[in-house]
This record gives structure tokens, C-alpha cells and sequence, in this order.
């Protein structure tokens, strides 16, 4: 597919940063993209540390809470903490009750079932909570519009304190106490942190208030886990706890992240935004998300070796499980889709038989595929049930709210969200999105963003490893992408048991010569030099005979290590087509 490139040119003193920090001219330009300028800011950045945690006392009603719980506990109250059946949601809980068993608590959990409960508290978990004994509840990743299980709490005379980082409405639901860094009366200095540092904060602050020698620091590598699966921005404070997580995970004494590590086969040495959010990550979703999230609560709280692996090896089945349902409901909408029209600016796909809880995994590879928006939809008792997915600049919460009267009920954000709606209405909410929404063919293209244009020459290694230090890598800070312009095709050949990636020996304006890969693409990328060069050029290439294509490539440089060899990679993104 033809992609539109973009070079960012952001305006800055990259000087002075190469004079305060000694870096390549490379990586002066990337801070400078990323709004990194100011001495105190790059040093954040560069060289995070504990000191740039926050002051959990910073947030509203977090003292509030402390009173609460501290009470709870000297009463002897019953407490359950309610999470969410996700990474975040899990983590929170378990930092939660970890916590409060520290301070003698008589604490449980309980995290919803997808399906049998749905998103959050509801009044019957609270009434549940009742009949149980228990005389306080916190809620983590989750609460912060249960206007209805408050209520119920309030009749049943249970205090509830929740703690929740989801965006606030209009009215503040009415607990006894709401730690949010999202509540507009919130002097807390980072909005963006994910409902298990929440949880840590509140851990820390009972901490300072009971004397106990706790600390949010503790449970580093749990709010790591949930910091990169949430994907919030990693910026500011969260991307210290990643940066510092990354270590504290390498190191974790937790049994069961040590179990989920040997059986994912994780070594130290390769913890990285990457492996937790597509390999560890995951194996902890899927749990919730086609089963009980509480049997990965159970694996972090395991106390023997042999029982942290038993439920490791579960939560990767589980996740073996939710990869082939994915792929096969991928393949399926892929299929209904055909070659969509221009014209069709939103996807809309009804999938009798997938499985509610990998919806919006669907729905976000095939905006991917396609560029475009994308609901999928699935029976869900008398209704269907949908994710959507939706792309920059078009708010798809907008778009549902100009369809509520076609919806039995949604919610989300611009680029996220969740509806459902009678199968007689699905016709014409179809035919209403791709009627009146904004976008134009220009606007669906694949947006190729390029930090700057950069010979391969100075790619050196050391310039890569201080590129590294960029990490972690996520928004909004991307991986920096390079461009080189006017690469002679010397060779390609495929690579793969299945031919799927590509290697390309280029000659550079400069005349080096240089290896580079293309992964997992080679039949786009084929597909794209043939239309550009014609059939007859590529096949001279692959056959390693002299052609005469010329192009311009995005790309990425890594450090490659084999067999104890060092050397800088070229990895190709994407080719230029004009």
C-alpha cells in the first residue's frame, strides 16, 4: 500500500544539548522532535531516576483514603479491593492487597468476569461484598464512574474508597473517597499514570501515614508490566517507572513472573517495552480475557515454584488459545472485507461467531490493514456487541454519538471505543458512518513519520547505543525512524523459511555498500518496487544481476549481536513511492 511521508522539523537548541550531554548530532534532533529541550528535561529523559517520582500526597482525597483505610484496618473491618480483569487492573490489585496485608489487613480481591460481570464494579459485586462481610472497598483501575455500585455501597452502609485513572465526567461519583489524577481539582503533576501506580501511590501514602517502610518503588516491575500493557503515554513519570521497571522486572523475585519469564523463554538481558507488551503482557491478558483473570492474580501470589509454573503454562495456553481465536476471526473479517471500496471510509464488520473478548483486537489489525476505521461486531445475547478502533484526527466517539439512536448503549474515546445495537439497526449504522464521516482518501493513507534524513554513513554504533537510550519506546515517543534517500539496488533476496522478509544490498550516494532487512513485508515491498520499476528490474535484482532501480527508504538502526559480533543493522520500514 502506498504510505504519505512526513519529516518532523521541530525547532530547538540541539547545541546545547549536545553540550550538556555529549550526544551524537542524531540524537540532539530526536530530543528536540520529542519536545525534550530544556536542561532539566533532557536529564529526566536521558538519566531517570527515583527522585522523579511524585509526591502521592499530591493527589485529591489520597490523605482521604489513608484516614479510611488506616480506620478499616484498626476496626478490623473486612477489605476487598475490585479490580479490572486486564494487565493494569491485575497488577493493581495486587499491589493493592499486597499493601494492605503489609498493615494487618484482612484483605481479598475480587476481579470481574469479562463476560459474567463486565467492565468494573456493579451493584452486585457490592451486594456480593455485603453478604460476604465486608466492611470497605477499594477499587483500582476502575470505579471512577460506578455511580450505581456507590449507591448501593451507600445503602448497604459499606465505605468505598476508589482509586481509577479513567478520564472523569461532569459529576464526580460520591464514594467516601476518589483518588483520580484525572479529577479537574487534582494538583497532581502527571495526569497520565495507569491505575497500578495509582494503587502504589496509595501504598506509599499509608506507608508515610502508618510508619511502615513502604514505598511505590517497591513494586516497580508490576507497575512497569502495567505502564507499557496500559499504553499511556511513556513520558514524564511513567517513563521513569519503565526505564527503572525494566531492571526491577530482570531481577523480580515474584515466583510467578519468574515462571511466566522461563516459560515464555524471556531471558534478562531482553526485557524491553516489546517483550512485555507482546510476550509477557499477553500471556496475564488472555487470562482475563477468555478466562478468569484471577487465575494470573494467582500466579503473581504463588508461593512455591512448582505452582507459579502450573499457572504460568496456563496463562500461556490461554494466550496460545487467544492467538489462534484472533488470527482466525482476523482472517475471516479479511475475507468479508475483499478489496474495500475508496469510497468505504469505515469498516464495519458483523462476525457471528468471534468470541466477545478479542473484539478490539480485530477491530485494531484491521484498522491497521486497511487504514481506516474499523468495528467488529459480534452476537451478544438479543444484541451484537462491537469494538471500534479509529485513526488520529477523527474522534470515533463523536461519530457513535451522532448514531445514538441506532445504539443500544457505547462508550470510549477519539481512537477507542465500545457499542452495542439491535442486528435490525446494524444496516443503517453502517450506512450512516461511511455517509458522514470526515475522511478522505488522502487522509487514509499510512502515515510514514520521519525524524530526520540521515546517511547510513553515521549510523555508527555508538550513535545507535545513544539512540537506545531514547528507550522505552511508545507514544508519543516512537521509535526514531530515519530516511535515506537514492540507494542504488544492488541485490535482493528473500529470507524466511516462508520467503517473508527481504534482504537488500544497497550502494549509497557516498558509494558504500550496505546489507538491510526488510522483516515480515517482502511481498509488499516487491509488490511496491514492481509497480515503480517494473517486473522485469526486480527480477533482475533477485537474481543478483545489475538492475537499475534507485530508491529512497525509512528506516530503523539497531545493533546487531552474533556470535560475538557487533555491528549496526539497517532495517527498512518502508519505501518510498511517489
Amino acid at each position: 500500500m502506498k504510505s504519505k511521508w512526513t519529516i518532523l522539523n521541530k525547532k530547538g537548541d540541539e547545541a546545547a544539548i549536545r553540550t550538556e550531554t555529549g550526544c551524537p548530532e542524531v540524537v540532539a534532533r530526536l530530543l528536540v522532535n520529542r519536545d525534550i529541550c530544556e536542561k532539566e528535561a533532557v536529564r529526566r529523559f536521558l538519566f531517570p531516576n527515583l527522585a522523579d517520582l511524585y509526591d502521592p500526597f499530591l493527589m485529591k482525597d489520597m490523605d482521604k483514603a489513608c484516614d479510611l483505610i488506616v480506620d478499616a484496618v484498626s476496626r478490623g473491618l473486612r477489605i476487598r479491593v475490585v479490580g479490572d480483569y486486564d494487565v493494569d487492573g491485575v497488577m493493581s490489585a495486587f499491589i493493592l492487597r499486597n499493601g494492605l496485608q503489609k498493615l494487618g489487613a484482612d484483605a481479598d480481591v475480587y476481579l470481574p468476569h469479562r463476560v459474567r460481570d463486565g467492565y468494573g464494579i456493579n451493584r452486585e459485586i457490592v451486594s456480593n461484598a455485603y453478604e460476604d462481610g465486608v466492611g470497605l472497598i477499594v477499587t483500582c483501575d476502575n470505579g471512577i464512574s460506578a455511580f450505581e455500585a456507590v449507591a448501593r455501597a451507600r445503602e448497604l452502609g459499606i465505605v468505598m474508597v476508589v482509586t481509577d485513572h479513567h478520564e472523569v465526567g461532569e459529576e464526580i461519583v460520591p464514594a467516601d473517597a476518589v483518588v483520580d489524577p484525572k479529577r479537574k481539582d487534582c494538583s497532581y503533576p502527571f495526569r497520565e499514570i495507569c491505575g497500578a501506580v495509582v494503587a502504589a501511590k496509595l501504598v506509599e501514602a499509608l506507608g508515610v501515614m502508618t510508619g511502615k517502610p513502604m514505598r511505590a518503588a517497591d513494586y516497580l516491575e508490576y507497575m512497569c508490566l502495567a505502564t507499557v500493557c496500559d499504553v499511556v503515554p511513556l513520558i514524564d513519570e511513567n517513563r521513569t517507572i519503565v526505564s527503572l521497571g525494566f531492571d526491577a522486572l530482570r531481577n523480580t523475585d515474584n515466583l510467578g513472573l519468574k515462571a511466566l519469564k522461563r516459560v515464555k523463554q524471556v531471558e534478562a538481558a531482553d526485557i524491553n517495552e516489546y517483550k512485555i507488551g507482546f510476550v509477557l503482557g499477553p500471556c496475564i491478558n488472555a487470562a482475563g480475557r477468555i478466562d478468569d483473570a484471577m487465575v494470573a492474580l494467582s500466579m503473581l501470589e504463588a508461593r512455591d515454584e512448582a505452582e507459579a509454573e502450573r499457572l504460568a503454562l496456563i496463562c500461556h495456553d490461554l494466550n496460545e488459545e487467544r492467538k489462534t481465536m484472533s488470527s482466525d476471526a482476523q482472517e475471516e473479517a479479511k475475507r468479508m472485507i475483499g478489496e474495500p471500496d475508496p469510497s468505504r471510509k469505515v469498516l464495519v464488520v458483523f462476525l457471528e461467531n468471534c468470541h466477545e473478548s478479542i473484539l478490539g483486537i480485530v477491530a485494531g489489525h484491521i484498522r491497521e490493514t486497511y487504514s481506516r476505521p474499523a468495528i467488529i461486531l459480534t452476537r451478544s445475547g438479543d444484541l451484537l456487541k462491537g469494538s471500534a478502533r479509529g485513526v488520529p484526527g477523527h474522534s470515533l466517539f463523536e461519530a457513535l454519538s451522532s448514531c445514538r439512536d441506532l445504539l443500544e448503549k457505547f462508550g470510549g474515546h477519539a481512537l477507542a471505543a465500545g457499542l452495542s445495537l439491535r442486528e435490525e439497526n446494524l444496516a443503517e449504522f453502517d450506512k450512516r458512518l461511511n455517509d458522514e464521516w470526515p475522511l478522505t482518501v488522502e487522509q487514509m493513507l499510512p502515515v510514514v513519520r520521519l525524524d530526520a534524513v540521515v546517511p547510513f554513513e553515521m549510523m555508527t554504533e555508538e550513535t545507535v547505543e545513544w539512540i537506545n537510550r531514547l528507550a522505552p519506546f511508545g507514544t508519543p515517543n516512537e521509535k526514531p525512524l530515519f530516511a535515506q534517500r537514492d540507494l542504488d539496488v544492488v541485490s535482493l533476496g528473500y529470507m524466511g523459511r516462508e520467503n517473508t522478509s527481504l534482504r537488500l544490498r544497497l550502494k549509497t550516494p557516498g558509494g558504500t555498500y550496505v546489507t538491510a532487512s526488510n522483516f515480515f513485508v517482502a511481498a509488499e515491498s516487491i509488490a511496491k518496487l514492481e509497480r515503480m520499476f517494473g517486473e522485469e528490474e526486480v527480477r533482475k535484482a533477485l537474481a543478483g544481476r545489475s538492475c537499475n532501480m534507485k530508491i529512497t527508504v525509512a528506516y530503523e538502526a539497531q545493533i546487531n549481536e552474533f556470535r560475538d559480533k557487533r555491528e549496526v543493522q539497517m532495517i527498512v520500514r518502508d519505501i518510498f513511492e511517489p
